[in-house]
């Protein structure tokens, strides 16, 4: 079901973004979203990343330096709520796409996850930082400590601004991922 999502994660950001957009990358992880944007943006375009783990960090600019993609790629530690520490003011209003993998590190430290507050936060933050027409990609992974409470204050939060979204379970299963889709008009 993971695989399913991402990969309709990445077919509506290939409809949504294109040569020479900014777009963030809120959970870098392991770098899989980042280096999809990066091409996508062509070497015109800017993709920003965020990760609170420094292994995270690294994996990120390993990838997209393997790829020749890291000229287009500027990466900041920290936590994914702090966008506005970060971006430069000019990506305000202007970012095409900003996308969320919320849980924890593949292969990484199963006791480090995103947290609902945090999440929340950065939701609103992301969404604010969207140019008009932009999209916001939510994937939440329900299958670990906090993992349902989190995609809970998401749908909350997504129910109670009105925003545009689509909302897509991975399968019937109470710890199979969900997909949010916002759209900002």
């Amino acid at each position: 079901m993971k695989a399913r999502l991402v990969e309709e994660v990445h077919r509506r950001l290939a409809k949504a973004v294109g040569p020479g957009d900014s777009c963030l990358d809120a959970t870098a992880g392991n770098g899989l979203d980042s280096l999809f944007l990066a091409r996508l943006v062509g070497p015109s375009g800017t993709v920003h990343a965020i990760d609170l783990q420094e292994e995270a960090i690294r994996n990120t600019r390993v990838l997209l330096h393997e790829s020749h993609m890291d000229e287009r790629l500027l990466i900041h530690q920290g936590c994914h709520s702090r966008i506005e520490l970060f971006l430069p003011v000019k990506e305000k209003g202007n970012l095409r796409a900003v996308v969320f993998n919320l849980g924890y590190l593949p292969k990484g430290n199963k006791e480090v996850t995103t947290r609902k507050e945090s999440t929340v936060s950065a939701l609103r933050k992301g969404y604010e930082w969207l140019a008009s027409g932009g999209v916001m990609s939510v994937l939440c992974y329900r299958g670990h400590a906090g993992g349902k409470d989190e995609e809970a204050a998401v749908a909350e939060l997504i129910r109670s601004s009105s925003w545009i979204s689509q909302t897509l379970p991975g399968s019937d299963s109470g710890e199979s991922p969900v997909l949010h889709w916002i759209e900002k008009p």
